[in-house]
């Protein structure tokens, strides 16, 4: 009995003695220190001790782990590619024709690059994703920001490049190509509608020119009766036939290739 009251005495002691010497830590936040930097060719932001310590990146997601977040420019754009033109201000679902997996508002897959605005106008940023029946999409550049100026380039894989026509000073605005001619570098683009306008279709080989080397490739997928997903298919309705062809010489003839600086 005597060693069960000890035992129940040392406990409370021990309890009072360890409340008594406790200590109180209140809840707080200890922001992150770094800072952040800008220039016409570059940017650079930092923190010490809480980084991004991984991304993962799709062509419309972005995803990081760590306490720092990049910011990503949201830049609209809006342009329409010459052989998918339909009517009434939208291209054909060319992606749903062509057996993908995409919806009737889809047209197709394209690349938006943002240049320098010196020589030799290097590429600062990229960024891939899918151009609306519409002509509209919602580009997200991780690492450019606001007020930055460059040239925007369009690329398709069978369309001539494209760029503005003068560098565009970047915000979350949209950049409407579709206007005028004169809305790409050396007035660059074709009159598909009544005041619409659309990058140039033919260049297959990505050379940067509308030549019989892709007019070649054109009249070859014709004789095997090509379909599916394929540059040849220069209308997008799925099929390489003799309604390709058409775009294709006329284009040859009137010797357009791709404008910039």
């Amino acid at each position: 009995m005597k060693k069960i009251i000890s035992i129940l005495y040392l406990l409370t002691y021990l309890h009072i003695s360890i409340l008594s010497h406790s200590q109180s830590i209140d809840r707080s936040v200890i922001a992150s220190g770094g800072g952040y930097y800008t220039s016409a060719n570059a940017s650079l932001s930092w923190t010490l001790g809480e980084s991004v310590t991984q991304t993962f990146q799709s062509a419309v997601n972005t995803l990081t782990q760590g306490f720092q977040q990049p910011y990503r420019l949201n830049v609209n754009l809006k342009y329409f590619i010459q052989g998918y033109y339909d009517a009434a201000g939208l291209m054909r679902p060319v992606l749903y024709n062509q057996g993908q997996p995409n919806a009737i508002t889809d047209a197709d897959t394209v690349t938006i690059e943002l240049h320098n605005i010196t020589a030799p106008f290097a590429m600062a940023h990229t960024f891939t994703g899918v151009l609306k029946t519409d002509g509209t999409i919602a580009c997200l550049f991780p690492n450019a920001s606001e007020g930055q100026t460059y040239y925007i380039g369009l690329k398709h894989r069978n369309a001539v490049q494209t760029w503005s026509a003068n560098p565009v000073t970047l915000s979350n605005v949209v950049y409407d190509f579709t206007t005028h001619a004169n809305k790409a570098y050396g007035d660059n683009q074709v009159l598909v509608d009544a005041n619409i306008y659309a990058i140039y279709s033919g260049d297959i080989n990505l050379d940067e020119n509308a030549d019989l080397v892709d007019l070649n490739s054109i009249e070859s997928d014709i004789t095997t009766f090509a379909y599916g997903y394929i540059a040849t298919d220069i209308n997008g309705d799925g099929n390489v036939d003799l309604l390709d062809s058409p775009i294709e010489e006329v284009n040859i003839n009137n010797f357009i290739y791709a404008m910039h600086p």
